[in-house]
């Protein structure tokens, strides 16, 4: 993904890209106005409209120097610097990393060549945040951290959520601290008149981007469409859908500011109710953010059996985090590793943290005082040897 960014001149503000503009070539009216403007160094007058050469160090102009350069090493010896930062957050069903029945035998782990896929299709992306499904057990998860971590892909921060399926959990791996955990595997529901527990629970973390931006991550994996004996898929997904929206507005009733992406596996299409009931209403209606992949298909999972693409994946943006969203960022990943690896595909989308502050170099009062004299002697310096060269080419022109 190649984000542009604006080309600006640090000292004018003005896009360089405008240097392309035919009145602005060398030799043209504009340039000639340009160029007869009095010349200046750090806001001393260097030579006169006429072209007579100004005595650089007489009188008050090399104490005005020396001031303005005092006045700019104070700026940043006590200042801060600022800088924005772009990160990427993915969703990703895995497709049964755990063991399980598989082909009539018990307890049977996924096939190597599969987590060798997975494996590969997450360290393709790296996102800097990733929401997993169907991960199994705690070992199942080390072992896939530590695939990822020789593949150069290190997620030092963890939230793994055990909810009332043994099976499946989801898990939250990320490259940014985990500042607060609100994950909740005690909701219920009443099916058939009897309380039913939310499958995979609602994972909900705080991640701490930088010292002054985070986002709240919230992971789910939704009943799926497979058939059991306790009840109809469809009834409890959407009475799990309706739990999530609860958790939401609570959320956003809290603070309706937040910066929020829920993500996952809904196990839905964008026209049913429990998708709709996630999204919920204004003033909080989450937007979905609009992932496809190079030829613009919008499917997400492969049922294998009838050879059928559904869109069931989402990255589900708060009004407040939308803002951030770096327009068509939001892909599903098809490289050669995707087929193997699972029958769902990696969807990710990137946004754009404001800037950060960047705390002073020094703070000991003993080191920031020689960093102040090292880095004036350095000005000093660089401020003669500038006005010399400028000097020198008013006097000869032509050198």
């Amino acid at each position: 993904m190649r984000i542009r960014r604006a080309n600006l001149d640090s000292r004018t503000g003005v896009s360089l890209d405008d240097a392309r503009d035919p009145e602005l070539v060398e030799g043209s009216p504009v340039y000639q106005q340009l160029d007869r403007r009095p010349a200046c160094l750090f806001g001393i007058q260097i030579h006169q409209t006429g072209g007579t050469p100004v005595p650089l160090f007489s009188k008050l102009r090399l104490g005005k120097f020396f001031s303005l350069a005092g006045l700019t090493l104070l700026l940043v010896g006590h200042g801060s610097a600022q800088t924005s930062t772009t990160f990427v957050v993915g969703s990703y069903n895995i497709e049964n990393w755990n063991s399980i029945e598989r082909q009539g035998t018990l307890n049977q782990p996924k096939p190597q060549a599969e987590k060798d896929a997975v494996l590969n299709v997450i360290a393709s992306v790296h996102p800097d945040v990733l929401g997993l499904e169907e991960i199994g057990t705690p070992d199942d998860l080390a072992e896939l951290r530590a695939g990822l971590t020789g593949k150069g892909v290190v997620y030092p921060f963890v939230e793994y959520l055990q909810g009332a399926d043994r099976d499946r959990r989801v898990c939250l791996l990320s490259r940014f601290p985990i500042a607060e955990r609100h994950s909740r595997t005690d909701y219920t529901y009443r099916l058939n008149d009897q309380v039913t527990p939310i499958g995979r629970g609602i994972l909900d973390v705080v991640v701490q981007v930088n010292n002054r931006y985070s986002f709240r991550a919230i992971v789910v994996h939704l009943k799926s469409k497979r058939t059991i004996e306790l009840g109809d898929q469809a009834v409890m997904r959407l009475e799990e859908a309706k739990l999530l929206r609860v958790h939401l507005n609570g959320i956003f009733k809290s603070n309706p500011a937040t910066k929020l992406l829920a993500l996952g596996d809904f196990n839905d299409t964008p026209e049913t109710l429990p998708i709709k009931t996630v999204i919920g209403e204004p003033p909080f209606a989450l937007f979905a953010l609009p992932c496809q992949t190079g030829k613009g298909y919008t499917g997400t999972h492969l049922w294998r059996f009838h050879s059928d693409w559904s869109r069931l994946d989402y990255l589900l943006a708060s009004p407040s985090l939308s803002n951030d969203f770096v327009t068509g960022s939001a892909h599903i990943y098809e490289g050669p590793a995707a087929g193997v690896a699972s029958d769902h595909r990696l969807i990710y989308a990137a946004f754009t943290a404001p800037a950060v502050v960047i705390a002073p170099v020094a703070t000991n009062p003993i080191r920031r005082l020689i960093f102040t004299g090292s880095l004036m002697g350095v000005v000093m310096v660089a401020g003669v040897v500038a006005i010399v060269v400028a000097r020198h080419r008013l006097l000869d022109p032509e050198s």
